[in-house]
């Protein structure tokens, strides 16, 4: 049998989550990635987004001027006005990322161009041959550091953890165990819908989920907005949906942001535990 052969068998012996259709197999590749390829590609997007706005004033303007002398005054008057709030924008988004400090005085405004910087990232890094897990890896990592430093800490803070089903059976059981260190809840879901739900269910104040670059960012677009996120990338050596790993302490600083450490009593309990 030919490694096509074995690889096309490989691809339909596993369960692919939605977001992986049309998967064949292809050799798995390191999407590790820093913050700036993101926030490099976003500030492009929104550059574009100034010139066009500026070309469409520029090709109007005559025209204005045939209705009253005073109109493309007024029309270069807005639009100086709304590439300074883009350019503003794009500054905080990449100060808060870059320094994990709260920056984002401007938010609110302008949440609606996140949908337009976010989609143009993409499409971009599409021609330039950058693949959407590399850049969907840096975008989690920026939008990780924004949810922290915008989280406002409550006192009874109620943490739901979201893991994929295609995690190690190892892994699974390391991480539920932590459910006997920390105040927090645990579900193993299939798939975004089902992840969506229970988070309609439990009414979090805050979730920590695990998945592929795909489903987090995919997850980030649909609750990210509403309640306090952090996505923790899946390492995926067999290729996707299946036997996938994360770094343990990865998940147990987020863990840590949110309810803090686990106290003495509970430390002492574990460590009895082990003896």
């Amino acid at each position: 049998m030919d490694a096509k052969k074995i690889e096309e068998g490989k691809v339909q012996t596993r369960n692919l989550g939605e977001e992986w259709e049309g998967w064949k197999g292809e050799k798995r590749e390191d999407t590790s990635e820093g913050k700036s390829l993101f926030l490099a590609i976003g500030s492009f997007v929104v550059l574009l987004l100034d010139l066009l706005i500026i070309g469409f004033t520029y090709m109007i303007s005559p025209r204005l001027a045939s209705w009253h002398s005073f109109l493309p005054l007024v029309a270069w008057t807005i639009v100086t006005i709304v590439i300074l709030m883009t350019i503003v924008w794009m500054t905080q988004i990449i100060l808060t990322a870059v320094t994990g400090k709260n920056f984002l005085f401007l938010s609110n405004p302008l949440k609606y161009l996140f949908d337009i910087v976010f989609e143009g990232s993409f499409k971009i890094s599409k021609f330039l041959g950058i693949s959407k897990d590399r850049l969907g890896n840096s975008f989690v990592k920026s939008y990780n550091e924004m949810s922290r430093a915008t989280k406002r800490h409550e006192s009874d803070e109620k943490l739901l953890i979201l893991l994929p089903r295609c995690l190690t059976k190892e892994q699974i059981k390391e991480i539920t165990s932590l459910k006997e260190r920390y105040p927090i809840e645990i579900h193993v879901v299939s798939g975004g819908e089902l992840a969506r739900r229970k988070i309609k269910e439990s009414r979090p104040t805050a979730v920590i989920g695990v998945a592929c670059e795909r489903d987090l960012v995919s997850g980030i677009r649909d609750v990210g907005r509403k309640i306090s996120l952090i996505g923790i990338p899946n390492k995926r050596p067999d290729g996707p949906c299946q036997n996938t790993v994360i770094e343990i302490k990865e998940l147990i600083d987020a863990i840590e942001f949110y309810v803090g450490p686990p106290s003495q009593e509970e430390e002492r309990s574990e460590e009895l535990k082990w003896l």
